[in-house]
């Protein structure tokens, strides 16, 4: 069991911006807007869980955007959780807002805000490629990066980009700094998932016996259509991590056969799937992690999702041992309740600092 003494915290040095001129003092407009677009997206085209190849995303247009054309932004992608989607930002976590407040009173240089969909019938693709669930990874690195610096007043360059996520988000940045170097220069996790096979991510969780018990088409949409979140997020996440296309109807392989009653574990398979968690993949990730300018987790110590805090804090440890330069914040919260204040007082201000915020 982990002890308190036993983290590998890195220095949590929190710097503050020289002063900005408020907006409200410039005579510029004070409140941004959002805009909602499509974006194509050929990375999941032919997806086996039949994800649209035209994505929805939200883009929050600071308060100047249109006052000044020659003007260009930094940007920040923010990645939500299993079963949300871009309103959880807009809505729930009210995001636009936080941002007119942070950018109108100077605490905050003025960005571009990048809501993009996750989403798909199992609760999400993870953010990872398949060739089951779709390249989502490839989707959002490539294609929707793409669209948003052609369309939009960006400065293209990867210092002046950040991806910031919350739970299977926060999986979802810390798996696109590891594997796609060159495309954000900061990344924050909040409440990160699916880090470690550990408590409710194991399979000591029933919902792995029911979501493995799906033989045919019909029971896959009687438990599509019951809601029972567990053994769906089970499906989508077998479909990310351990993707068969032969394997109709889930398309996925469990790495375990239940006999008689037992779970009894397929080592090669089970080896697989552990090797695509985010602390068994540090060491080959290091020199990507390493060249980020900020690095940062977060978790709160009443996470509703357990295997989350003690995953978080293995994977600080594993990035302690590669000498990966990060910082991890320990709160007393559960896995939503702070999201909204965190984001205004820590989280904003500290990855916009961490940008080139002109060409």
């Amino acid at each position: 069991m982990l002890k308190i003494r036993d983290w590998v915290l890195a220095s949590a040095v929190i710097f503050t911006f020289a002063p900005i001129q408020s907006l409200a003092q410039s005579g510029l407009e004070t409140t941004g807007r959002v805009v909602e677009i499509e974006v194509p997206a050929p990375a999941l085209e032919d997806n086996l869980l039949e994800s649209p190849s035209i994505q929805a995303a939200a883009i929050y247009l600071p308060p100047s955007y249109d006052q000044q054309p020659d003007s260009r932004f930094p940007a920040v992608y923010l990645l939500h959780g299993i079963f949300d989607d871009y309103g959880v930002w807009t809505e729930n976590f009210e995001v636009p807002t936080i941002l007119d407040h942070l950018i109108t009173t100077g605490q905050m240089p003025e960005l571009i805000v990048v809501m993009p969909n996750g989403g798909n019938k199992y609760g999400g693709g993870f953010y990872r490629n398949s060739p089951v669930s779709g390249n989502w990874a490839d989707y959002i690195a490539d294609d929707l990066v793409g669209a948003i610096d052609a369309r939009f007043r960006t400065i293209p360059d990867d210092d002046s980009r950040a991806v910031v996520g919350h739970s299977m988000g926060g999986y979802g940045a810390l798996h696109l700094a590891m594997t796609r170097p060159g495309v954000f220069s900061v990344v924050w996790a909040l409440s990160p998932c699916c880090l470690a096979a550990n408590d409710d991510l194991s399979f000591g969780n029933d919902a792995w016996r029911r979501a493995a018990s799906v033989n045919q088409p019909e029971d896959l949409q009687k438990l599509i259509d019951s809601g029972d979140f567990y053994p769906i997020a089970v499906l989508g996440i077998v479909t990310a991590f351990s993707p068969d296309a032969e394997a109709a109807p889930i398309y996925g392989k469990f790495p375990f056969e239940i006999v008689r009653g037992e779970i009894i574990l397929n080592n090669a398979t089970f080896d697989r799937y552990l090797d695509q968690l985010p602390v068994r993949q540090v060491q080959t990730a290091r020199d990507n992690l390493r060249q980020l300018s900020g690095l940062a987790m977060d978790v709160g110590l009443n996470d509703q999702f357990l295997h989350i805090p003690k995953g978080t804090l293995e994977l600080s440890q594993q990035f302690g041992r590669e000498r990966i330069p990060h910082r991890l914040d320990v709160y007393a919260g559960d896995h939503r309740e702070q999201v909204s204040e965190r984001l205004e007082n820590i989280i904003f201000p500290w990855v916009a600092e961490r940008l080139t915020i002109t060409e």
